[in-house]
C-alpha cells in the first residue's frame, strides 16, 4: 500500500477482464463539475438513468477498472447508466466523493427535469450509492427510483461477525484493507458518520433497495445488517447471497453462472419496480 499510483494502475488492470460489450456507447461528460460518462445501450427499456459510483476503497477505481462491467450492466438491464468519476481519497477525503455524486444529480436533475434516477454501485460504490441516497433525503431532495448494492462496504467499523469468520475464505478483500482505506477516505474524521458509514443512516422512506452479496465475504454481514435495519425501518429489502461468490464477482468474469444469475436477479427487482409504478387509471 505503499505505492499508490502503481496500485491504482493494478485495480485498473481488472477491466481487461473481459471485453466492453460492443452494442454498448460510451461517451464522456461533465455534470456538476465532474466527470462522467454516459453508458447507452441499443435496447433501451425504461427513460430512467442510472448513477453509477465504483468500487475500489474510494483509493482505486476509475472508467478503466469498472468500464467492461458496467458496459454489460448496461445492455443487461437496458438503462442508460451515468457513471461518477469521484475524486479518489487521501487527495481527496470525505464528503468530497459524495459532494461530487450528489452535484451530478442535481445537474441532472437540472439539465433534464423530467428524468428519473436510480442508484447503483459496488464494495466502496455500494457505501457512496447509500450514502447519497441519505444524503438526498436529508436535503429533501428528488429520491432515486431504487439502490442497486453489489457487494456493498456499509461499515467502515469493521465490527461484523463476518470479518473473522471469513477472513480465510476472502481472495479479494482484508479487514487490514478495510481499516487503511477508511482511514484514507476519512482524513481523520469519524469514520462512524453515517454520510460515511450509512449502516448508521435512517432508512425510513428509504426507496427499496436489491443488494447481492457472496456468502463468503468478509463483507458479508454489511448487507445483512442493512437487509433487516431497512425492513424494520419499514423500506422495501430485497437481499441475494451466492455461495460461492468473491467480492464483486462479476468485475472479473461477467459470463459466470453466479454473475449470470446477479444479472437476473436485477432485472427481475427492476421488472418489480416497474409493476409498483404503474398507475391505475381511473
Amino acid at each position: 500500500m505503499n505505492n499508490l499510483k502503481e496500485e491504482r494502475k493494478g485495480f485498473d488492470s481488472l477491466g481487461l477482464s473481459y471485453a466492453v460489450e460492443a452494442d454498448v456507447r460510451v461517451e464522456s461528460a461533465i455534470f456538476g463539475g465532474v466527470t462522467s460518462y454516459w453508458f447507452t445501450p441499443p435496447n433501451i427499456a425504461s427513460p430512467e438513468v442510472v448513477i453509477y459510483t465504483h468500487g475500489g476503497g474510494y483509493i482505486y477505481g476509475s472508467l478503466k477498472s469498472h468500464r467492461a462491467m458496467v458496459s454489460h450492466f448496461a445492455k443487461a438491464l437496458g438503462r442508460r447508466i451515468l457513471f461518477v468519476e469521484y475524486s479518489l481519497a487521501p487527495e481527496k477525503t470525505f464528503p468530497t466523493a459524495l459532494n461530487e455524486t450528489v452535484a451530478v444529480i442535481q445537474h441532472l436533475h437540472r439539465t433534464f427535469p423530467e428524468v428519473q434516477f436510480s442508484l447503483m454501485g459496488d464494495s466502496a460504490g455500494g457505501n457512496l450509492a447509500l450514502s447519497v441516497a441519505l444524503n438526498l433525503k436529508q436535503l429533501d431532495a428528488p429520491a432515486p427510483l431504487y439502490q442497486i448494492l453489489l457487494s456493498p462496504w456499509l461499515n467502515m467499523d469493521t465490527v461484523y461477525p463476518s470479518y473473522s469468520q471469513n477472513e480465510k475464505l476472502d481472495p479479494i478483500i482484508s479487514k487490514d484493507f478495510l481499516r487503511y482505506a477508511a482511514s484514507q477516505y476519512a482524513g481523520g474524521k469519524d469514520i462512524g458518520h453515517p454520510l460515511m458509514s450509512p449502516i448508521h443512516g435512517d432508512f425510513r422512506g428509504l426507496s427499496p433497495t436489491l443488494t447481492l452479496v457472496g456468502a463468503k465475504e468478509v463483507l458479508r454481514d454489511d448487507s445483512l445488517v442493512l437487509h433487516a435495519a431497512s425492513v424494520k425501518a419499514g423500506a422495501t429489502s430485497v437481499l441475494q447471497v451466492f455461495e460461492n461468490a468473491n467480492h464483486v464477482w462479476m468485475l472479473t468474469d461477467i459470463e459466470s453462472k453466479d454473475s449470470k444469475d446477479a444479472l437476473r436477479a436485477m432485472q427481475e427487482f427492476l421488472t418489480l419496480q416497474e409493476i409498483a409504478d404503474i398507475k391505475v387509471m381511473p
